[in-house]
């Protein structure tokens, strides 16, 4: 199996899937984390150019972590649009990794670039299997979208996956992102739910690992939903 994580920036994908992606990668599944962004925002007293080159690094030894392959798109940001360029550029993306799951942002989200990869991933997991739509890479269909959010948005987890032996491994990959622990620290403001990131991410996990009978979860809504053949 191969799962594919498209985020909007570095941390995103450890923050909020973390410990599945490693589930996942140490029963030998192929992971890959596509970064749509280089996080550039995300620093003080700086340039630009030179936070996108610290957090390229710690998103390199991130995703080394977890298991999983890091690959970097051009987007700006906080800048990420919406475009029929944009959407098609998705569109290859997952023809050319050609993944059995796809994750990827929650719809409702306070961060615009979290939103709009959201819609441009769902609307390029729709088109990547069109036979008449013809780009770099051919057509290809995955399974399933799987959608993370966070709890001060109206994201309600319909599955759920335990990460009780993998929750250290999701806080290692965490902490590679040394540049923004510290960033959340002080930044506060809009991000002040993760001032305290590896704290907040584990009562997090542990919360909705409560409500399932498990130390730690992690919690997704799939596009797809399916039927069981009897209750269990």
């Amino acid at each position: 199996m191969h799962l594919t994580a498209i985020v909007a920036h570095p941390d995103d994908a450890e923050i909020f899937c973390g410990g599945t992606l490693a589930k996942h990668a140490d029963r030998g599944d192929d992971v890959t984390i596509v970064y749509m962004t280089r996080g550039e925002y995300g620093g003080f007293d700086t340039t630009e150019t030179e936070v996108a080159a610290t957090r390229e690094t710690e998103a390199e030894a991130a995703a080394e972590t977890l298991g999983a392959e890091a690959e970097f798109l051009d987007f700006e940001d906080g800048r990420i649009t919406y475009s029929m360029e944009n959407r098609l550029q998705l569109v290859d993306v997952l023809r050319e990794h050609r993944p059995d799951i796809v994750l990827t942002h929650f719809g409702d989200d306070m961060h615009p670039d979290h939103r709009t990869t959201s819609q441009l991933v769902s609307d390029a997991y729709y088109m990547c299997s069109l036979p008449l739509l013809k780009t770099e890479a051919k057509p290809w269909e995955p399974q399933n979208v799987y959608y993370f959010g966070k709890p001060t948005s109206s994201f309600e987890p319909e599955m759920y996956i335990d990460i009780g032996d993998y929750q250290s491994t999701k806080e290692e990959a965490i902490l590679k992102h040394e540049s923004q622990v510290e960033w959340l620290k002080e930044h506060g403001g809009i991000d002040a739910e993760f001032d305290g990131l590896i704290e907040d991410t584990r009562a997090e996990a542990r919360v909705l690992g409560r409500t399932r009978g498990v130390k730690f979860a992690e919690g997704f809504v799939p596009l797809h939903k399916s039927a069981t053949e009897f209750l269990s």
